[in-house]
């Protein structure tokens, strides 16, 4: 993990306006307590200097992804995402219980830096779950144009407006099987599952799969649900 931290620090050097959001997903062998082990990692000054938000997820079922969790900072520019991770290299404490204390208690399955190229909503934080959809995309401009209209209509219809949703992509520790994610939050799982429900069987959602059909393949969908915010 120090290697990761320490490496993407030359994203810095991109100007662009945009959020970035760091998962460390890892499999949780002794889950009560990786969350003793982050709690006292996000007690450092290291942690309450940062400027991002600080939340650990569940992945609720998780597949064949090997991962049982994702520990994600979401920072609001690259002057943040630099500031925190040139702070860790001189934080002694925050290295120890990251590659220490939490590697006691899980397997570190993957590190990926990733930015929303487009959403609705002005903070995720306010959701509790998301639906997470991994897709190949072989026409970034074309599925962003169709699932915009798509998910503004879809939200208008069925009453998600207020909450977040939007596409991403990891820019970095991109993984070979998915090039975008979308994402869609609700207050809770219920709440998240009925809405899943009425759009797979609304007649909008038949015809925006086969407008992106050519364009687009499902990896993998899986749920995340938040646990803790730090």
């Amino acid at each position: 993990m120090k290697k990761l931290f320490f490496s993407i620090l030359t994203l810095s050097t991109i100007s662009i306006n945009a959020q970035y959001c760091l998962f460390f997903d890892i499999k949780a062998e002794e889950p009560e307590m990786v969350v003793s082990a982050l709690t006292a990692a996000m007690n450092t000054e290291w942690a309450k200097n940062m400027q991002a938000t600080k939340s650990l997820f569940a992945y609720l079922p998780n597949g064949k992804i090997e991962s049982t969790h994702s520990l994600q900072f979401c920072f609001p520019d690259e002057a943040a995402f630099e500031a925190a991770f040139m702070s860790y290299g001189q934080s002694l404490v925050a290295q120890l219980l990251f590659e220490g204390k939490l590697a006691d208690y899980s397997v570190d399955i993957s590190q990926s830096l990733n930015m929303p190229i487009w959403y609705n909503g002005e903070d995720w934080a306010e959701d509790n779950v998301f639906m997470i959809y991994q897709m190949d995309v072989s026409n970034p401009s074309m599925y962003l144009k169709e699932f915009k209209s798509f998910s503004q209509k879809m939200a208008k219809k069925l009453g998600f407006e207020e909450n977040s949703y939007g596409l991403a992509m990891p820019i970095l520790g991109k993984n070979a099987d998915f090039s975008h994610f979308v994402w869609i939050g609700a207050p809770d799982i219920k709440t998240s599952l009925s809405s899943m429900k009425k759009m797979l069987s609304d007649p909008g959602f038949s015809e925006f799969a086969k407008k992106v059909a050519a364009i687009r393949k499902v990896v993998n969908t899986t749920m995340l649900v938040r646990l803790a915010d730090f």
